[in-house]
């Protein structure tokens, strides 16, 4: 085995860890992200991706496939409560109540005023394989999943004079 230097280790393969990879690869700094896991999620996990964090998506150059692969925005104009989706009473199925959301669909515009982006809806196990194969190509060979991070004494104590040092 091999020491590996880097100036940031990011461990943990998932959204955040993925953007953080892509974010210090586009200003230049040299990363290693490292996931116990064999590959991105295979859960649904979260699913909405708000105005914000497409904006820096957009500027990363990894929008465009995420709105292609998501929920068209009119069908996320609205989210409802109900009694049950099916049972055996006229009131099963019954809507409860329904709020505007996400903008009304991209057709309130205050809200997009608010942001050049529009919020997108897809689930994790969607996004993460467009977040890593972007972040492998703007760090080749700094994505790795199926290795991990194991503190030892030694990096732990390390770390913790390393606290120390610069509060002093």
């Amino acid at each position: 085995m091999s020491d590996i230097t880097v100036p940031v280790l990011i461990v943990g393969g998932g959204g955040a860890g993925l953007t953080a990879s892509m974010l210090l690869s586009s200003y230049g700094i040299d990363s290693l992200l490292v996931s116990k896991y064999p590959g991105t999620s295979h859960l649904p996990k979260a699913h909405a991706l708000h105005q914000k964090k497409l904006e820096v998506y957009r500027e990363l150059g990894v929008a465009e496939p995420i709105y292609e692969r998501g929920t068209p925005p009119e069908n996320m104009a609205f989210t409802a409560w109900y009694a049950g989706v099916v049972g055996p009473t006229s009131e099963s199925g019954r809507e409860i109540a329904r709020l505007e959301c996400c903008g009304n669909g991209d057709t309130d515009l205050n809200w997009m005023k608010g942001s050049p982006c529009h919020q997108a809806n897809l689930p994790q196990i969607r996004l993460e394989p467009i977040l890593k194969a972007h972040a492998e190509a703007l760090g080749p060979g700094r994505i790795r999943f199926n290795h991990s991070f194991i503190f030892t004494l030694l990096s732990t104590l390390f770390l913790t004079l390393s606290q120390y040092a610069t509060v002093a």
